[in-house]
């Protein structure tokens, strides 16, 4: 497999599940995760590399790849900025013939399940949502966020409010450039404005019957069990990762390497 690595700043308080997304990255042995953040971590993974630096550091580091002044004034703008890091932090990452980014409201199931090497020779952008996100590593993949095509990441960069440069522009100026991009859906994502833990792409499809009843992380494997009226039988599908989409998920786990999370829930047991 090519190497891969996922960019992870974090800045401010780290949420409850955090410890379970960082073995969800561990059981990935075969991909590093680079986690710029202000806390005091300490990790035992092999595949995860921790720079402590301020947010105002990384805002530093960001604003030295461009010649005007740019705006960003809180964590939360970040997204826009996310398709920079490959020019941005260009000096870490040249070893890798990938680079990524990732949300940390969230547990990873085996990514190299999905993430093929067949689709890493095809495409240099893989998935397109901010959650996770890859792109092939070099200099004209990195440099893409600026080409004319598609809204003026200038106009992003020096403004104050989000605008979504990661999710929805960058596929949009991959698809005028036409450059191949990869776009499965292999991933499960929570809606976060119901209390049931509720897979959003579920919930959109008349044609699915069955309904979720249980989440299932299994030493690396990542599952959901859906039951069909219809048939009577449970339903087992394999999936990338699940994101919670900021929603508070309490760990109840001690450390466990199986872990279940409830329909009607927000906790994480073992």
């Amino acid at each position: 497999m090519q190497k891969i690595v996922v960019i992870v700043p974090y800045f401010g308080p780290l949420p409850d599940n955090f410890n379970v997304f960082l073995k969800s990255c561990s059981k990935n042995e075969n991909i590093d995760f680079l986690v710029i953040t202000d806390n005091d971590i300490q990790v035992r993974y092999l595949n995860i590399e921790i720079r402590h630096m301020e947010f105002a550091e990384f805002k530093a580091k960001i604003q030295q790849a461009f010649d005007f002044p740019i705006t960003l004034d809180s964590p939360y703008k970040l997204c826009d900025y996310k398709p920079t890091y490959g020019k941005v932090l260009h000096e870490w990452i040249q070893e890798y013939d990938f680079w990524g980014y990732c949300d940390v409201d969230m547990i990873f199931g085996r990514i190299d399940h999905f993430v093929t090497d067949q689709i890493l020779q095809k495409y240099d952008q893989i998935y397109h949502h901010g959650h996770f996100t890859l792109y092939r590593n070099n200099d004209i993949n990195n440099n893409r966020f600026m080409a004319d095509q598609g809204m003026d990441y200038q106009k992003v960069f020096t403004s104050n409010r989000i605008c979504f440069f990661d999710e929805q522009v960058m596929p949009q100026k991959f698809d005028l450039l036409q450059a191949p991009r990869y776009a499965g859906k292999d991933f499960i994502d929570i809606n976060p404005w119901r209390f049931r833990l509720m897979d959003v792409f579920e919930e959109n499809s008349q044609l699915l019957k069955p309904q979720t009843t249980l989440f299932e992380w299994d030493n690396g494997r990542l599952f959901k069990w859906m039951f069909d009226k219809k048939t009577g039988k449970f339903i087992k599908t394999e999936h990338l990762y699940i994101h919670f989409q900021k929603r508070e998920m309490l760990d109840y786990t001690n450390d466990n390497n199986h872990i279940f999370s409830k329909k009607r829930d927000a906790g994480l047991y073992q």
